[in-house]
């Protein structure tokens, strides 16, 4: 039956198509119980209710849909999925009452299922125990039939295979649980077997869910992405830190981003399912925000130092524009604690921020990256970290919203004395209630959670409770390594010039292991901003699009020469007279890559 016939059903029965389940008793419709009539929950608004307190103390409520005439009707919209199960289509003309808050569109069917890992969901609440009945109405086509999809439902697991309409007559087949305990449950779709991976399951379009447990049931509802959640964070005895290191875990089974907050942009990890760090950071500095024009060259943000020769001087330019570091892992260990530093410095223009990580193979602090922000006359006098959790994907690829994303962090200021203070002040706020959260761990962690079927009120997180002892990461000896970078420049000068070029003098403290360098110059101050292939975001960023965007590169740069350490000798050949130029020194070695952090210049004879 195609999908032109299904459209002229009555719309409780829209795209009724009929799927056959193989390994249980087919029963007619009559037999087996007369789906309700109506369009169930789909035309009243969900409304919080009180749904009891969780495993911490703390009482929650739902947001519930009630069952109309002892049915509810799980759509394409009003379920959740995970990454790349499946995707959602084409749009429905079945009600969407009042969850324009929670879901804008209004879509027909999932489809595209094609995988066998992860897994289709719907929430519900159940007043008592009873009965319930599910009857799938899905198209699948006769290269799509039998495959084996797992049904689950409070603790019971039905494995079942679909074939097509022509191999049964078009009943709508079902099937039947058995709850004894009422509350909360989800109702989960897996593919177990995909007869054929190119072609998927089938297309699912509703599913009806009836039966003497479903009176007075509610689908529970929440945002398909729920929004992110914000926390900063304070010692109560430093009121004034240039410096800070957070502890950062995650204590969900799926994968989240909750990156460290910083006045120039975001420094963070990602982790995955198995908790584990996913290896890299995101220390991305901010020019401008999407479709605003890029600050003068001079004010833009740019990146002076990385922990590995591996690293590439990139950017980004979806959200916005700016810098970033890319090529390189700089934890391929995974770590479950992910350990982060930052230190900031100022001069006259710019704030420059020394971000460093605990390499827990070496114990011992590296550095990550170095950059500069433009600060206009205010230099940044404190340095306070804030973070925020959030669930990623457009609804129609990804939608986990009910899945709750959890991170724990500590923190610590460093005090003028020398000392580090353990961070006690968690600043987080909320206006209403909300499926995210905050409170404090027993052993003395700040937690922050979005996502999951729960809303909570917001409640101020108790102060934490201190450790007499610092970890090994905040020791003496540990606390030197953030000051250190991949080489140490004592000086550099221009000591001859003449009329078609010029030497430059380098005076290095430190080279580190197999130095180079290299000069880029030019007749214009262009920074640490070398011509490179862009990245594929921000190919079409206002700062690549910019009609000064071939100005705002180097020109010219001299091939990479070995360094040693003392007085090096840097030659500028086939200059032009009487022309003034400015450059920048990059150093290249094992440890890393470092730009000289100003502009040097000279002028020709």
């Amino acid at each position: 039956m195609g999908i032109d016939t299904m459209k002229q059903r009555r719309p409780d029965r829209l795209f009724n198509l009929p799927v056959v389940w193989v390994g249980l008793t087919l029963l007619t419709t009559a037999a087996f119980g007369q789906i309700p009539s109506g369009n169930g929950q789909l035309e009243t608004a969900p409304k919080l209710f009180s749904g009891g307190t969780d495993a911490g103390g703390r009482g929650y409520l739902l947001n519930g849909q009630p069952a109309q005439n002892g049915k509810l009707i799980l759509t394409a919209s009003n379920g959740f999925f995970d990454n790349g199960v499946c995707r959602a289509g084409g749009e429905s003309s079945l009600p969407k009452a009042g969850d324009d808050d929670l879901i804008k569109p209004n879509f027909e069917m999932l489809e595209q299922w094609k995988r066998t890992d992860g897994t289709i969901r719907w929430h519900l609440w159940l007043p008592k125990p009873g009965e319930v009945r599910l009857s799938f109405n899905m198209n699948v086509s006769a290269d799509k039939a039998g495959s084996q999809v797992k049904v689950t439902l409070a603790g019971i697991t039905k494995t079942v295979t679909t074939q097509t309409a022509k191999q049964q007559s078009p009943q709508p087949w079902n099937l039947v649980f058995q709850v004894t305990e009422p509350g909360e449950h989800t109702i989960s779709l897996s593919a177990a077997k995909i007869a054929n991976p190119r072609a998927g399951v089938g297309d699912l379009h509703t599913i009806d869910v009836y039966g003497s447990a479903i009176q007075r049931a509610k689908l529970l509802r929440a945002r398909w992405r729920p929004a992110a959640v914000h926390g900063g964070y304070a010692c109560s005895t430093v009121p004034r830190s240039r410096i800070w290191v957070m502890t950062t875990r995650s204590t969900c089974d799926f994968s989240s981003y909750s990156p460290i907050t910083t006045p120039f942009g975001y420094y963070g990890t990602s982790f995955e399912a198995d908790r584990r760090a996913k290896g890299g950071f995101n220390f991305s500095m901010w020019a401008a925000r999407a479709g605003a024009a890029p600050p003068p060259l001079r004010q833009m943000p740019h990146l002076l130092a990385a922990g590995s020769p591996e690293a590439e001087f990139s950017g980004f330019g979806h959200e916005g524009s700016g810098v970033k570091l890319r090529g390189w892992i700089p934890m391929p260990d995974r770590p479950q604690v992910c350990v982060q530093a930052l230190r900031v410095d100022s001069d006259s223009s710019y704030d420059t921020y020394s971000g460093y990580y605990w390499d827990h193979p070496s114990q011992q602090w590296k550095l990550y990256a170095v950059g500069r922000k433009w600060h206009g006359g205010k230099p940044r006098e404190h340095l306070a970290p804030g973070s925020f959790c959030e669930i990623p994907g457009p609804p129609h690829i990804q939608r986990s919203g009910d899945r709750v994303r959890e991170v724990r962090r500590r923190g610590w200021h460093l005090g003028p004395d020398g000392n580090w203070q353990t961070m006690d002040t968690f600043n987080c706020r909320s206006k209403g209630p909300a499926n995210k959260f905050w409170y404090t761990t027993a052993e003395g962690e700040f937690a922050m959670g979005t996502g999951g079927m729960r809303y909570y009120q917001f409640s101020r997180p108790a102060v934490p409770r201190k450790s007499d002892s610092l970890p090994e990461f905040l020791s003496a000896e540990a606390t030197r390594d953030l000051h250190a970078l991949p080489a140490e420049i004592a000086s550099i000068e221009v000591n001859r010039r003449g009329k078609a070029e010029a030497t430059i003098s380098v005076n290095i403290k430190a080279t580190g292991t197999n130095a180079k360098a290299q000069v880029f110059y030019g007749e214009s101050d262009c920074l640490t901003f070398a011509k490179r292939k862009l990245h594929g975001t921000e190919r079409n960023s206002t700062v690549s699009q910019s009609t000064q965007a071939q100005d705002r590169s180097w020109s010219h740069n001299t091939p990479a020469v070995a360094l040693k350490d003392g007085v090096n000798q840097l030659t500028l050949a086939e200059l032009d007279a009487e022309t003034t130029y400015y450059f920048r020194i990059l150093i290249t070695n094992e440890e890393g890559r470092m730009w000289s952090y100003s502009t040097g210049s000279f002028r020709t004879q």
